[in-house]
């Protein structure tokens, strides 16, 4: 691979992104990890903090999704937080005092970070991915558990998540329709941009992205929302936007620009067309289909869409247990923070884009590092180290949408306080080992994504492009499954990028492809799976 692959998105590393909800994730995530960790205090059983702060971090997951939705991811991330802890303790406890134990617990932080980051890129659950359950692993494998231990670990940590998940949830409550706003904001913002361009492929694939999302997004609303004024009113400005990608007459593009500030900030939808009476919303669609699909992959490798990520999971696990192993070579304290670090790079699904999260997650860590060693040389009490958690945790999620190296910065001081309550150690130890095994983990996972071979990068373009050609080819079309396809076709080349040459991708052939089907798309009948779109007059 050219290193100018490398070095293809390095300006994404100081980038700071705009959007998305921020106070509530950062608050729930603050009331998850204090209020466990309040109890425990109380009860004076500290000892079990690694299992109530993992179970709380179920918080961190689903931050931009529908309510729905959300309650569903949390829930099966939460289980699965459970079961991450869980392989931890049973290495722990069956592992402790033997040969093989560092061992074993490098290679199951490794095979659960590359299972869990596998599964959350094929159900697209997001940020951060396979990264906590990872850490999760690793950290539990090296407490000072017993047999008699296992059981109220286990215990703590699934209350623990079953109370974040609640206070996660309870956010329907308070903000109702916020991410189907958030969703239609977006999905007008890219019609305008679209219809500004004249016509540019670029700006038509986003724009059918983003009124897919809201789709997506206008479907999954609770029975207290469903078929409100507002939900319809958001249903009807994703139809205007499917409407005017089709036929974009004299579209006001100010009008729609308006319209996504006054959805976004919660205000009456300010566009002319359909009443609200008449709209009728999509039905929900599940995420088993997404599952469904990597079942099918690990079953016909090579002959379906999901099936890049088996090796995408391969390289994680491979980079995990490299890195942790060479980290223990190398008498670095704390070897499993180098694995947990490969497994965060790596979340990153091509080369390209896994050398910024490395800096970022380098720098983070370094400026990181003094805050925990500070906090820790304090020796606070106990009251004062699980309020400073807390906070911590609500820092971090206060800006890690933001920039990666940011989150780091207040995520850095949480693992430390966290080893720290679990295996007490010099303050300076834990930074050092901390540094040297980030700096250690990032590069080797950059390595092993530079070596390894990229064929199903391209592999899953090229039957993209098959997919999309052979839905072109039916008639009549069908509009929805056509545009699903275009969607994932742009997101395998996007990805691709990052991975081979420009020179391997077929680029001539996608545009061909692409103008063709969206053409074909935006003059077919309309597909049943979503209301029906009319043309809506021009916004005024």
């Amino acid at each position: 691979m050219p290193t100018t692959v490398l070095t293809r998105r390095l300006g994404d590393t100081f980038r700071l992104r705009r959007g998305g909800p921020v106070v509530w994730p950062a608050t729930r995530a603050f009331v998850s990890v204090l209020a466990p960790m309040a109890v425990l205090l109380q009860l004076h059983r500290l000892d079990l903090a690694a299992g109530a702060v993992f179970g709380a971090l179920t918080s961190v997951y689903g931050r931009s999704e529908p309510y729905r939705q959300q309650a569903r991811t949390l829930a099966a991330v939460a289980v699965t937080m459970v079961l991450a802890v869980a392989a931890g303790d049973l290495i722990a406890v069956f592992g402790a005092g033997h040969a093989w134990h560092e061992a074993l617990a490098l290679l199951g932080t490794a095979v659960v970070g590359a299972v869990t980051t596998a599964a959350a890129t094929a159900a697209k659950v997001g940020a951060p991915g396979g990264l906590i359950f990872a850490f999760a692993t690793g950290a539990c494998a090296h407490l000072a558990l017993e047999p008699a231990d296992l059981g109220p670990h286990l215990a703590v940590a699934a209350a623990s998540a079953a109370f974040a998940w609640a206070v996660s949830t309870a956010g329907a409550v308070v903000s109702g329709l916020g991410p189907q706003r958030r969703a239609v904001a977006a999905a007008l913002e890219a019609t305008a941009a679209h219809l500004e361009s004249g016509g540019d492929l670029a700006t038509r694939h986003r724009a059918a992205v983003a009124v897919e999302t809201a789709w997506n997004s206008v479907a999954l609303v609770g029975r207290r929302h469903r078929e409100t004024r507002a939900h319809l009113d958001l249903v009807r400005a994703v139809e205007t936007c499917e409407a005017l990608l089709v036929e974009s007459g004299d579209a006001d593009v100010d009008a729609l620009r308006a319209a996504a500030t006054a959805v976004g900030a919660g205000r009456p939808l300010p566009l002319s067309g359909r009443s609200a009476a008449t709209v009728v919303p999509p039905a929900p669609q599940s995420r088993w289909v997404l599952v469904r699909g990597v079942m099918r992959a690990a079953l016909r490798p090579k002959r379906h869409g999901s099936s890049w990520l088996l090796p995408y999971a391969a390289r994680v696990g491979v980079a995990a247990l490299l890195a942790g192993a060479l980290a223990d070579l190398a008498g670095i304290g704390h070897a499993y923070w180098a694995a947990v670090s490969a497994v965060s790079v790596l979340q990153a699904t091509s080369t390209s884009t896994s050398v910024p999260r490395m800096i970022q997650r380098v720098l983070g860590t370094v400026f990181g590092v003094f805050v925990g060693v500070a906090v820790l040389a304090a020796q606070p009490g106990p009251w004062v180290l699980v309020a400073v958690l807390a906070v911590l945790q609500w820092g971090a999620e206060m800006t890690v949408m933001a920039n990666y190296a940011l989150g780091l910065f207040f995520a850095t001081p949480v693992a430390l306080l966290v080893s720290g309550l679990a295996t007490p150690a010099e303050p300076a130890e834990l930074a050092s080992n901390r540094f040297w095994a980030t700096l250690l983990g990032g590069a080797i996972a950059v390595g092993v994504a530079w070596l390894a071979p990229r064929g199903p990068w391209l592999g899953r373009v090229h039957r993209a492009l098959a997919r999309v050609r052979d839905l072109s080819a039916e008639t009549p079309p069908r509009p929805k499954a056509l545009r699903a396809a275009l969607v994932e076709l742009h997101d395998a080349y996007d990805v691709a990028q990052g991975e081979v040459r420009d020179a391997e991708l077929p680029t001539e052939e996608l545009l061909e492809v692409s103008h063709r089907a969206y053409a074909l798309a935006d003059s077919a009948p309309p597909a049943t799976g979503h209301p029906t779109p009319t043309p809506a007059a021009p916004p005024t």
